[in-house]
């Protein structure tokens, strides 16, 4: 009776669940088809079980906590597919029960974070599992799911259930791993091998499967009468709304797609952050170019630190402001660079066509401009930006699906949020400044604030612009918390971002001046790769266990869908997937070796013990 109950089951949910969460499935061939198998995943909402148990290959019966059996919504579910129950005080018993259904050949599934995430990334592992596998002596698959932070049966925007669907679908990607030998099953394998599979379900998203430069587009024509980027100059805000950026970025990008072709197509920025810097970066872009984007200065040596760390990048023109001009002579130390004023940039397409474009960009269909443009055939994998961190850096390239994946990664947990307002000023030569303050919230739906260069030491208007834009999270490097000397008591702020060098005691002293808790992140080789962020709420205690959301010392965990491993101290990081085609010859790069000094802990917080330490 059972069985058909199962069957029964499978018949009708399925249809519903591939209409709503259209899911995504890979490696489903690691699962063994026959004998014990432990499977471990990752726990984000209350229906993972259910989500389990219909993508996997076969039937699964999962380890729970007792008093789940006893929630009304889920405990049918849990009971029709044989749900061992277990009790966190008789850890023995847990144990016996799953060795033995283990060793009668079925599939368990269990969750080794012990409780559901409300970070929307892994917590600490538990061991329990380790000793499971070896008395089974069965294998363990790891299994990555990835987009349920999406659901409302996850602790997204601060609650269970309580909340609106954000859409009426909620696709999702399920990874399985490669099985691993139960004496090889510990705690660092099983979470590595977890964060492996994270990089082939994240891979698996539908907004990958389309270029960047649509992406941008269908982003920027949603909501496109809603404020994105807000400057605070002299005379007060200026508001450019999502359309407004749009219909200046495609008049730009019809201006350059008309320039001859250069080697590399690659065009430098030398320009302070703000409004204007983004829309070139966007125009460029929807133009084929790649624009480089370098660490602004008008010292000489620094300038010529810069050109000749981008020498051999063959970039021959590079758009300032006409009043840094006279600082830049001797830029390529000889004539055969020219630079071009950024508001000449903006106009040289001329008012007819810049007009046009903007009424476009409020009544042209997404689909229409793409077609315009020619936008649904560009290359994923080509060339997209180009960052210069610091003069005499190296300078970092990234290709159009790597900017892309970054941009999605840093709003698929509860980091950033995808409607959020934040006030950033750092760079767009920095990875935290790029994806933060240019292409995370335009393929979201946040807007960004920040102040004119002029006012980038004033106090007042820093106030001003947060408490006007209700801006909730401010980020910045330690220069830019260090330089603000009075707290910044507004009701709206919810904790602020730290890029860059710090230490625990820079953290108490910035926090102590300007009454708000920080948070710290790590970019590294072009992409943000870690962050934090204040403790989440308990919500209803006596089911959620406390979790912690930043530690002092450390730069945070890793954003979803990348993984990291310690050979030795050194951290070595992997952004691609391992079958990845679009790799091409680099797919031998699976790793990438980062700063040696580095620490992982049970938690997952990452550690660099070398708080002044470089980063690329």
């Amino acid at each position: 009776m059972k069985f058909l109950a199962q069957l029964f089951f499978r018949i009708t949910m399925l249809p519903i669940v591939w209409l709503i969460y259209r899911v995504r499935r890979s490696g489903v061939g690691f699962v063994p088809r026959e004998g014990g198998v432990l499977m471990l995943s990752n726990h984000v909402s209350y229906i993972d079980s259910f989500i389990m148990y219909l993508c996997s290959p076969r039937p699964v019966r999962f380890v729970v906590l007792e008093h789940y059996t006893k929630v009304g919504a889920i405990s049918w579910f849990l009971n029709l597919f044989g749900a061992i129950p277990i009790r966190p005080q008789h850890a023995k018993e847990a144990i016996t029960r799953t060795v033995a259904a283990l060793n009668e050949g079925d599939v368990v599934c269990l969750f080794p974070e012990g409780g559901l995430t409300r970070l929307g990334v892994m917590g600490e592992f538990k061991k329990g599992f380790e000793l499971i596998a070896r008395k089974a002596k069965c294998p363990v698959v790891p299994v990555y799911m990835d987009g349920l932070w999406n659901s409302i049966f996850s602790f997204e925007r601060g609650s269970y259930f309580r909340k609106r669907p954000a859409s009426w679908t909620c696709p999702l990607q399920v990874s399985f791993g490669r099985p691993i030998p139960a004496e090889e099953a510990n705690v660092e394998a099983v979470r590595l091998a977890v964060w492996e599979a994270s990089i082939e379900a994240f891979s698996g998203r539908r907004e990958l499967d389309q270029p960047l430069e649509k992406a941008l587009v269908k982003g920027l024509k949603r909501r496109r009468k809603q404020p994105f980027l807000i400057e605070y100059g002299k005379n007060g805000p200026r508001t450019w709304s999502r359309g407004y950026t749009l219909g200046l970025a495609t008049a730009m990008a019809r201006r350059w797609m008309n320039q001859p072709p250069e080697e590399g197509d690659r065009v430098g920025i030398l320009l302070p952050p703000g409004p204007m810097t983004v829309v070139i970066n966007y125009g460029l872009v929807l133009a084929g170019k790649t624009p480089v984007n370098l660490p602004f200065t008008i010292d000489q040596r620094e300038t010529e630190a810069v050109a000749k760390a981008i020498a051999p990048l063959g970039i021959r023109t590079v758009i300032t402001s006409r009043a840094f001009m006279s600082h830049l002579i001797d830029f390529w130390q000889g004539d055969d660079g020219i630079f071009i004023d950024m508001k000449s940039v903006m106009t040289g397409s001329g008012s007819g066509v810049m007009l046009m474009e903007r009424l476009r960009a409020f009544f042209e269909p997404a689909w229409l401009t793409c077609w315009r443009l020619d936008l649904n055939q560009r290359e994923k994998t080509r060339e997209a930006v180009g960052l210069v961190r610091r003069p005499g850096d190296d300078p970092v390239l990234l290709k159009a699906n790597e900017l892309h994946r970054n941009a999605l990664q840093v709003t698929a947990a509860h980091f950033v949020q995808k409607d959020e307002s934040l006030f950033s000023e750092q760079s767009l030569a920095t990875p935290g400044g790029l994806t933060l303050g240019c292409w995370s919230p335009a393929l979201a739906r946040g807007k960004v604030v920040s102040r004119s260069y002029s006012l980038q030491q004033d106090f007042d208007s820093l106030e001003r612009a947060i408490l006007d834009q209700g801006v909730t999270i401010v980020a910045g490097t330690a220069d830019f918390f260090a330089s603000i000397d009075q707290p910044l008591s507004i009701s709206s702020l919810q904790y602020g971002i730290l890029f860059g060098r710090a230490n625990q005691w820079n953290l108490e002293d910035w926090e102590e001046t300007i009454q708000l808790s920080l948070a710290r992140a790590w970019d590294f080789d072009g992409r943000v790769v870690s962050m934090s962020r204040t403790d989440p709420a308990m919500g209803e205690s006596s089911r959620h266990a406390p979790q912690q959301g930043r530690h002092p010392k450390s730069v945070g965990r890793l954003l979803p869908g990348i993984a990291a491993k310690l050979v030795d101290g050194q951290i070595f990081l992997r952004f691609d997937p391992v079958g990845d085609p679009a790799r091409g010859p680099e797919s031998a790069k699976e790793w990438v070796a980062g700063p040696g000094e580095a620490e992982i802990d049970s938690n997952g917080f990452l550690s660099l013990r070398n708080v002044d330490l470089e980063e690329r």
